[in-house]
């Protein structure tokens, strides 16, 4: 298994050729600080209409008797659920091994056809180093470069964790890189902000960014929350991989035949390739909460992330506990660890007991 590769799945191969593109990860350039020195980010005089804040719903639920609530930012029913479902699983692990105060958080869920955040992100490292941004707003490139370097190492971490040596199914970082979720915070949070009141629209943001003034990143909607987090749509992953199938066998050098069964497989372990997609995915949520409210660095919300991931990848598990019980327990073990304490034990019945909170 090569260190890059993702999600390689055993029992997909029928024979035949390469099914898989292979594409390199992303190489962003470290910008320099232009050295102009930073100026206070001022809110703008006249703030634009808010649409986003009236889109927020809080979604509140229960554990082991503690009222808990996180925040929802959906624009359907559908996509509301869904994420609900979704942060209430990884928050109800948070509380039972990790902290019982994890914050005011706020879940972004994407919408069909919108722009993943990266996209957003590339663009403006790339105009600051073509010298086409203003160069304070230029000097906030190290910060976002830095968040997205910590985030492709948790995918390829996240990868190493729940990966299944053997099989054709080998997924790089930019082929699955629409399909994962990333916090939204510092400058990252704020361009955000900015491409939501252009409504996403390419040529527009791109003129934002290019005008865009120290002054104007003083809008701030996010600042009420603890943690921000960006989800794909729920269906994000499905059009990656079927995108893969088709790009695969149209690469494939066997006969029709051959190709035909190579689809037959994929077709059959692509349901496991799912769940393995949302196991990462909520173990990458898992790592942003537990960061944003206790005093781990980069390195122990890794940690917290594998374990997660680790057990609850979709492979053949012994025992009969769920994998919200597998969870409970491993990332307690680690985060006992972490904190230089023994394990405190082994059962299943310690989650009835959260821990206290961190911070």
């Amino acid at each position: 298994m090569r260190q890059h590769d993702f999600f390689s799945v055993a029992g997909a191969r029928a024979g035949g050729g390469k099914a898989a593109r292979r594409l390199g990860w992303f190489a962003a350039t470290c910008l320099l600080a232009t050295g102009a020195a930073a100026k206070p980010l001022v809110p703008p005089e006249v703030a634009k209409r808010d649409t986003f804040t009236p889109l927020v719903q809080l979604a509140p639920f229960v554990v082991h008797g503690q009222q808990l609530a996180v925040s929802i930012h959906a624009r359907s029913a559908r996509d509301r659920r869904y994420a609900e479902d979704f942060a209430e699983e990884v928050l109800k692990v948070v509380y039972e091994s990790v902290t019982e105060s994890p914050g005011k958080g706020l879940v972004i869920i994407g919408k069909k056809g919108e722009p993943h955040p990266i996209f957003l992100f590339r663009k403006f490292l790339s105009l600051a180093e073509a010298g086409k941004l203003d160069p304070v707003i230029a000097a906030r490139g190290p910060e976002l470069f830095a968040t997205l370097n910590h985030w492709q190492h948790q995918a390829e971490e996240g990868h190493a964790a729940g990966a299944k040596p053997d099989g054709p199914v080998d997924m790089e970082f930019e082929q699955i890189v629409t399909a994962l979720p990333l916090p939204l915070e510092g400058v990252g949070a704020e361009l955000y902000q900015l491409a939501w009141a252009e409504n996403f629209d390419d040529a527009r943001v791109e003129a934002r960014l290019r005008a865009l003034r120290p002054a104007d990143l003083g809008h701030k909607l996010f600042t009420r929350f603890d943690w921000v987090f960006y989800l794909p749509p729920k269906g994000a992953f499905d059009r990656v991989l079927d995108g893969l199938i088709a790009d695969g066998l149209k690469e494939d050098d066997s006969g029709l035949v051959a190709r035909m069964a190579v689809k037959a497989a994929l077709l059959v372990v692509k349901p496991k390739i799912r769940q393995a997609i949302e196991s990462l995915r909520r173990g990458m949520m898992l790592a942003t909460v537990a960061q944003a409210r206790t005093p781990l660095d980069d390195a122990g919300g890794s940690a917290l992330m594998q374990a997660y991931i680790e057990v609850t990848m979709p492979w053949e598990k012994e025992g009969d506990l769920s994998d919200h019980e597998r969870a409970v327990r491993a990332v307690r073990k680690t985060m006992q660890q972490l904190q230089g304490k023994p394990p405190g034990g082994a059962g299943v019945a310690e989650a009835e007991t959260p821990p206290a909170a961190a911070r």
